[in-house]
């Protein structure tokens, strides 16, 4: 998690806004997939941020708390360098001064005659880097965004706010429920398999949730009788074994994902191949994270002592 530094607030025109000052990161992991051709952690630096992820989540539950939004954009690396001891002027001198871009409203109208609006704005400094270009050394995580956190201990929390394509099932099905640490587990096992692969278990930035959703079931195969009876459109895409209707759409099993996601593109890019041993438990971890009923899912600790984290 990153460090502290301070905190202040912003008077504005839509209230009094709480700041907090942390450390500079780098970029995100998405942002760092983003930036390469290939999309791909080399292995060791994988597995690594994989850990690492795991490690903070069970720091976070360790104190009560379920973070809530797990995913890589809420996942940032450090930078290999401490800003903390140059002037403003070696800042600039190094990584080059802000260009400031003027506000211009869509009305043609100045932006003093609206409240709270400035002349200008900067843009942010990218300091980031390709994912495939990351060495070992420099891969420190730090998990941040915790503005939907919760304790589920103090306040029942119905609502997920995770990504559609990282959202537990539990959310969908029982919104009567209250979420616990779980609706974590479930995130985090979609997140390490995005980090050892070019994209994400599930796709779908903008199917809708059914669809997803079926997508799912080819994973993890039929659901639950209760959330299964209860789940009206299935109909559209899965017969009542869970298998698709439509001979277009495959089943894209547990194998078939790893294989097309994991390892196709790892020798184009010159970085190792998981290896069948490796893969045959690394799968078992991901498929207990990802088990259909919250209770059947791993705590994070459990994560941790999992023979792919410890070996």
């Amino acid at each position: 998690m990153p460090l502290l530094l301070d905190r202040f607030a912003i008077d504005g025109p839509n209230g009094i806004h709480p700041c907090l000052v942390t450390v500079p990161a780098r970029c995100s992991l998405r942002d760092a997939k983003e930036a390469s051709d290939w999309r791909l952690f080399q292995l060791d630096v994988a597995r690594s941020l994989a850990a690492q992820l795991a490690t903070a989540v069970s720091l976070v539950h360790s104190q009560g708390y379920a973070h809530g939004d797990l995913h890589l954009g809420t996942c940032m690396l450090q930078l290999p360098c401490s800003l903390n001891n140059i002037s403003v002027e070696q800042l600039y001198a190094k990584f080059g001064a802000p260009e400031p871009e003027p506000v211009v409203r869509s009305d043609g109208k100045p932006t003093s005659s609206a409240p709270g609006v400035p002349p200008y704005v900067a843009k942010p400094l990218w300091r980031g880097i390709p994912s495939d270009e990351l060495a070992l050394g420099e891969a420190k995580l730090l998990l941040v965004d915790f503005g939907v956190a919760f304790r589920p201990s103090d306040k029942s929390r119905f609502q997920s706010y995770t990504h559609l394509v990282l959202r537990p099932p539990e959310g969908f099905f029982e919104p009567t429920a209250p979420l616990s640490f779980a609706s974590d587990i479930w995130s985090l096992g979609c997140s390490i398999f995005e980090l050892l692969g070019y994209r994400s278990l599930v796709d779908g930035i903008i199917t809708p949730q059914d669809e997803i959703m079926a997508q799912q079931v080819h994973l993890q195969g039929r659901l639950p009788s209760e959330w299964w009876d209860k789940w009206e459109l299935r109909e559209k895409w899965l017969d009542e074994t869970g298998k698709p209707l439509s001979n277009e759409r495959d089943i894209w099993s547990w194998d078939r994902q790893f294989d097309e996601w994991v390892n196709v593109l790892r020798p184009s890019c010159g970085t190792d191949m998981v290896k069948d041993d490796e893969k045959a438990v690394l799968l078992e971890l991901l498929r207990w994270m990802l088990a259909w009923r919250p209770g059947e899912r791993p705590s994070a600790e459990d994560v941790l002592e999992a023979a792919w984290m410890k070996q």
